[in-house]
């Protein structure tokens, strides 16, 4: 018998600057406004792999493991000043199966990070 392992993988990038963005912050001493860059970046990706396992005297072909990924990424950076960065995320994993004794499966991550850099 002989295994081949077959595998492919797609991914497509993207990323925009929206320049001079301003925002409006309430700190407790007052209304501040703030004005910087907005970075935007998209990521696509198809990944697909497979095992096979191939009988020659017997003449089958029986797949034994691979899955078909998908995923999806969105982020948004805005920095606030020299020590304050601002990201908005948004992930997405899209997972089937080749073997039918798995289930699809999907997570999802969606959030808000706040960095403070202490330099």
């Amino acid at each position: 018998q002989i295994t081949e392992v077959k595998g492919f993988e797609y991914l497509i990038g993207l990323g925009y600057r929206v320049q001079g963005v301003q925002l409006l912050f309430d700190g407790g001493s007052g209304q501040k406004q703030v004005s910087s860059d907005l970075d935007l970046r998209a990521d696509v990706s198809l990944r697909n792999n497979k095992t096979i396992i191939r009988r020659i005297e017997e003449g089958t072909n029986q797949p034994t493991s691979g899955q078909s990924i998908i995923t999806l990424k969105f982020s948004a950076d805005y920095v606030v000043n020299n020590r304050i960065n601002i990201k908005l995320f948004y992930d997405q994993l899209v997972t089937d199966y080749v073997v039918s004794s798995s289930y699809p499966t999907s997570n999802t991550n969606v959030g808000l990070s706040l960095r403070f850099t202490l330099m």
